[in-house]
């Protein structure tokens, strides 16, 4: 699993990255590593080897317990989460999960220090399995608590008068 946390704001201030990088070793229990910019990109002020995001890369017990915490804790938090899609996927069995800056305060380890951090950003979950296709990655991480939602049909289709 790689848990990833971009900061805009680190554009302007690199220190504003700190705080990204706070809230994952808070809500992960590892240490991130700072990513920097490869190239140039003019249109948004961005240099080669500015710092712009942080991940963690979590394996073994660290990442059962994480994704634990996200399926049985997180998840049923979150008002507007139903779970994933039949669809989702990349095709080779990984997973991406986005949330928003709100739901980082919902892990119990950030509720005690959530007004502690200055800038809270919204961040990425990538579940890298070892299966070939989705249905198989499906099949897995359903196994581990994940719910997986049909598309819904639109309101008239499923009401006939």
């Amino acid at each position: 699993i790689t848990v990833h946390i971009r900061c805009r704001e680190a554009l302007q201030n690199k220190h504003h990255l700190l705080s990204a990088l706070m809230a994952l070793q808070v809500v992960t229990g590892a240490r991130g590593e700072v990513i920097k910019s490869k190239n140039d990109a003019s249109t948004w002020k961005l240099r080669k080897g500015m710092p712009l995001s942080a991940k963690v890369e979590l394996k073994g017990d660290q990442m059962l317990e994480f994704l634990d915490k996200l399926i049985e804790v997180v998840l049923p938090r979150m008002k507007e989460y139903h779970g994933l899609r039949m669809s989702s996927g990349d095709g080779s069995g990984s997973f991406t999960l986005g949330f928003d800056p709100s739901v980082i305060g919902l892990f119990p380890e950030m509720e005690m220090v959530y007004d502690q951090f200055p800038l809270i950003t919204g961040f990425h979950v990538n579940i890298n399995t070892t299966a070939v296709r989705n249905p198989s990655g499906r099949l897995l991480l359903s196994g581990l608590g994940l719910p997986f939602v049909h598309a819904r049909k639109p309101a008239s289709e499923t009401f006939q008068l």
